[in-house]
């Protein structure tokens, strides 16, 4: 009898266990994400042979696809090395850090936030993704949650003809020659301004943030090439520096707030994957604006 009832016992528990697993499954697939109606997204599409630019900006209706070059060489986040765009994937797969490798080597070298990625069969395309969100092996970054808004967006843009193409001007890249021939297109100054008109999110321009960045990161040029992808968010960044005398704990990207910022503050958690604090030196809380250090 105490044996049986023992049984019992552990099989309400097992039950309420599970219950309580999936509770937190669906949860997580309802909230977790990075895609919003305000922020959008601006998604990477890898496919066999090249690699394009999906925006979605749901708040103004917008649906754009950016084409990139075959033959374009992109230098490597964190190293000096430079690599085809189509090598990109396949160098970050050797490194064990696919996603991370090419959101943050391509979102630079553009200057636009880049946080997610989807690897497709074939070449990229608008329909190519929209076939391949609801397939269980998609390789992607995308919660499920994310993947289902996308995928919703999709539809509705692809039925009625809405995708705005956009393909980065030719002044925008310089051509060079390998040694051994080959010839590649890299990025130059020009492309800072095409980025700044075409990636701008009204809900935070419309708050009206100054950004400081102080750049610890031991990587020359960081903090230059992370103003880029904040201003062609919408924010102002008024300065640029490296100065180990204003430190903070931490490693990544982090910020502190000075003002109330709700849509810039998501933006730089969700998109641009920074780590919130809250402000210590109390001289600064009412001057407003975000500092960002890069560490």
């Amino acid at each position: 009898m105490k044996e049986s009832s023992n049984l019992k016992r552990f099989r309400i528990m097992g039950i309420v266990f599970l219950v309580l697993l999936g509770g937190l499954i669906v949860y997580r697939v309802i909230k977790e994400g990075v895609v919003s109606s305000q922020l959008g997204i601006n998604l990477a599409v890898v496919g066999e042979n090249g690699c394009s630019l999906l925006v979605l900006r749901p708040d103004e209706d917008i649906v754009g696809w950016v084409n990139l070059p075959e033959k374009l060489k992109l230098k490597i986040y964190n190293s000096s090395a430079q690599y085809p765009i189509g090598s990109l994937w396949v160098y970050g797969v050797s490194e064990k850090r696919p996603y991370e490798i090419l959101e943050k080597s391509l979102g630079l070298s553009v200057g636009v936030a880049i946080s997610r990625t989807i690897k497709i069969n074939g070449d990229p395309s608008v329909e190519g993704v929209l076939g391949s969100l609801h397939k269980i092996n998609l390789k992607t970054d995308l919660s499920l949650r994310d993947r289902f808004l996308i995928r919703r967006y999709l539809v509705e843009a692809v039925s009625s003809k809405k995708i705005l193409e956009m393909d980065i001007p030719k002044k925008a890249m310089d051509k060079i020659t390998e040694p051994d021939g080959k010839d590649f297109l890299i990025f130059n100054n020009v492309m800072v301004l095409w980025t700044k008109n075409k990636f701008l999110l009204e809900s935070i321009l419309m708050e009206n943030v100054d950004a400081s960045i102080n750049n610890l990161s031991g990587i020359v040029g960081l903090g230059v090439a992370v103003s880029r992808q904040l201003e062609s968010a919408g924010l102002r960044v008024v300065e640029v520096k490296t100065d180990p005398n204003q430190g903070i704990a931490g490693t990544g990207c982090i910020f502190v707030s000075r003002g109330n910022y709700p849509v810039t503050e998501s933006f730089l958690i969700q998109q641009m994957k920074c780590e919130r604090r809250v402000e210590v030196d109390k001289g600064m809380i009412n001057k407003g604006g975000v500092g960002i250090w890069l560490k």
